[in-house]
C-alpha cells in the first residue's frame, strides 16, 4: 500500500497521500504532515459527504473533493476505508483523477 501511495506522491501536484479507516485512523500514509490531524479531519469531511449525498438523494459518494485557494483534497471511498490524496492548486484535475482510480483500485486489491 505504501508503494502504491509513493507512486501517487510523484504524480505532478500531489503534495501527500494516505489510506484512512472509515472512524479516522491510519492505515498506510505517504504524507508530510501531521498524519493523525489529517486523518480525523478528513474522516470527518468523508462521512459529511456520505450523509449529505443520503439527504440530497444522490447516490453513494465514490469520490469527495475539497478545493482551497492553497490546494486541494480527494477523498475516495474504497470498501472499508478512503484514500486521501492532497495536492497544490495547480494540479492537473483530468490525468490526476485517473491516476487516484488507477491508484484506489490497487490499494482495493491489497485490502
Amino acid at each position: 500500500m505504501e508503494e502504491v501511495l509513493r507512486n501517487l506522491n510523484k504524480e505532478m501536484g500531489v503534495t501527500g497521500s494516505a489510506v484512512i479507516s472509515k472512524d479516522g485512523l491510519v492505515i498506510a500514509s505517504a504524507l508530510d504532515q501531521d498524519e493523525e490531524s489529517v486523518a480525523g479531519m478528513a474522516a470527518s469531511v468523508f462521512q459529511s459527504a456520505v450523509t449529505t449525498s443520503g439527504v440530497m438523494a444522490i447516490g453513494a459518494i465514490s469520490l469527495s473533493t475539497l478545493e482551497s485557494d492553497k490546494g486541494k483534497a480527494f477523498m475516495v471511498d474504497l470498501p472499508e476505508a478512503f484514500l486521501v490524496v492532497l495536492t497544490n492548486p495547480e494540479v492537473n484535475l483530468g490525468r490526476l483523477r485517473i491516476e487516484i482510480r488507477k491508484a484506489a483500485n490497487q490499494i482495493k486489491s491489497q485490502m
